[in-house]
């Protein structure tokens, strides 16, 4: 039976260690019942009160995919925290014969089982309520007192001692901004000329057309800071005048988009697996019409089509699904290969999950939480005016041991797994008998066996899930010790099989994920 893993924590007294136990706890009950996990899905510091989790909708939108039979939480709270939701997902799941279960709570399915789990997520809802009713509380009490609650702060702002205060070098930007749109000015155009005055971005990047979608409808400007529909008095200056802000409220009704034409649903099978092998982005699916009205659908890298940053060229959609499938076919799930694979496989998966790396992992923590404590003693004898960069510098550390205390809770599971070359080539064999011409076979291939796809006009890499396991970042690739520096450069060497030609892949293993590079000699027409 096939499994994934859904994790969740709020940012209300919890950290990236509530992430670390409940893998753990998951991957344990996984291992007693037989269940094979084959991929996590995490949302962090996002509340279980609301569905619109990222990592909870894609896993919602794979379990159409029917790959996977059940759901783990730790608890049936990191599921959901409300009723209504917990009800309409678990009934969407049903429909795609997927099940959640909770590994901390015993629940079964029987009339009594059926009672305490309308219970046990009664009362979750009930603390999420109170919960947010006592910070509601405490947020109006302190609006009330004409202080910033938390959020991004709008442009033409300043925070000072939780006050917004007009910026006197940001203000004269959106009275610009506001003044040339009320007047009919396209916003390409204010944006073009704001650009040319080497205006940018906080993060200092140029402006694009959307950098001011939010602050035109946004009545802050005139003073009506608004908070869940409720117009806060004294929150906010006044920036810009009535009549201005009515103009420009105007001209928005009027260019406001019509909804797009209804669009005939189409599957791009690799969204979300594959990146551009130049710089890492995404390549998403775009389509496009030719001279004589015909649609075609491709990937683009997301680079280039939206910041001309990149030379990656776009692929067709059909051709670069089948090709990924039809060349795992031929060089990865065929018996002799796939001998040749568990083998290189196992011998990785030891050394990558070796004591070594708990060791290095464990020095990295305790160096981690050395230099914290530094940091806190100079909070005590620095100025205020450090005092940002010490929390930035606090916040950047916290994140990263995070990460390795994630890392470090997955090595000591897989420490306790004994991957043998068997249990590679029959994991393998499940995949052999197909049609990549297939669109359900060509699916199953890539939503379970694939792990991710990084594209270059001359060949690709692709990794794969022999054991579960976190995506290869395109950072993971181009620092991997195995692999050259230049990740564009046509030298890899890295484990090549025997006897290798140009048209034999060459096997690659990033973070102990197995992968190969293939050469695209052939004609793509």
């Amino acid at each position: 039976m096939n499994a994934v893993i859904y994790a969740r924590y709020s940012s209300h007294g919890q950290t990236e260690q509530s992430i670390e136990g409940q893998l753990r706890d998951n991957y344990a009950w996984a291992k007693q019942q037989g269940v094979t996990v084959i991929r996590e899905y995490i949302d962090r510091a996002i509340t279980g009160t609301k569905d619109q989790r990222p990592d909870f909708q894609r896993m919602i939108e794979d379990a159409a995919k029917r790959q996977f039979e059940l759901v783990i939480v730790w608890k049936l709270d990191r599921f959901a925290r409300n009723r209504y939701d917990s009800a309409i997902y678990k009934a969407r799941l049903k429909k795609y014969g997927v099940k959640v279960v909770s590994v901390k709570e015993n629940i079964t399915d029987s009339p009594e089982g059926i009672i305490l789990e309308g219970l046990l997520e009664s009362m979750a809802e009930y603390y999420s309520a109170n919960l947010s009713q006592n910070i509601r509380r405490g947020q109006r009490e302190s609006m009330a007192k004409g202080l910033f609650c938390g959020g991004p702060v709008p442009y033409g702002y300043k925070l000072v001692n939780k006050k917004l205060l007009v910026d006197d070098k940001t203000a004269p930007i959106i009275r610009y901004v506001f003044d040339q749109y009320a007047q009919g000015v396209p916003k390409k155009e204010i944006i073009d000329e704001l650009n040319r005055r080497g205006v940018r971005s906080k993060t200092g990047k140029p402006l694009t057309i959307t950098a001011f979608q939010r602050a035109l409808p946004n009545p802050a400007y005139i003073g009506q800071f608004t908070y869940k529909g409720e117009v806060i008095p004294g929150l906010a200056q006044r920036i810009i005048d009535d009549e201005t802000f009515a103009k420009v409220q105007e001209r928005l009704k009027l260019t406001a988009r019509a909804p797009a034409a209804a669009k005939a649903k189409v599957d791009y099978l690799l969204q979300g697996k594959v990146y551009c092998g130049h710089c890492g982005a995404p390549m998403t699916g775009e389509s496009g019409r030719s001279h004589n009205g015909e649609t075609y659908y491709y990937y683009a890298c997301a680079n280039r089509k939206k910041r001309h940053a990149c030379k990656k060229k776009n692929e067709r959609k059909d051709f670069i699904e089948w090709y990924v499938v039809e060349q795992t076919m031929q060089y990865i799930l065929t018996p002799s290969r796939a001998a040749r694979v568990a083998k290189a496989v196992v011998a990785e998966y030891k050394k990558e999950f070796s004591d070594t790396r708990v060791i290095d992992l464990e020095k990295a923590l305790a160096q981690i939480d050395r230099e914290m404590e530094k940091l806190v003693d100079a909070l005590v004898d620095s100025p205020k005016v450090a005092h940002a960069k010490i929390y930035e510098r606090m916040e950047l550390l916290d994140a990263q041991k995070g990460e390795m205390e994630t890392d470090l809770a997955r090595l000591r599971i897989a420490q306790e797994i004994q991957l043998t070359e068997t249990e590679v080539r029959a994991w393998l064999k499940k995949f052999c008998t197909g049609d990549p011409l297939d669109a359900e076979f060509r699916q199953r291939i890539i939503d379970v066996f694939v792990n991710v796809i990084y594209l270059y006009d001359d060949k690709l890499i692709i990794f794969y899930n022999i054991r579960g396991g976190k995506q290869v970042s395109y950072i993971d690739l181009i620092n991997a010790s195995d692999l050259p520096s230049d990740p564009e450069s046509s030298d890899f060497n890295a484990y090549a099989p025997p006897n290798a030609s140009k048209s034999e892949p060459q096997y690659v293993f990033v973070n102990g994920v197995f992968g190969c590079i293939f050469r695209r000699e052939m004609d793509e027409d």
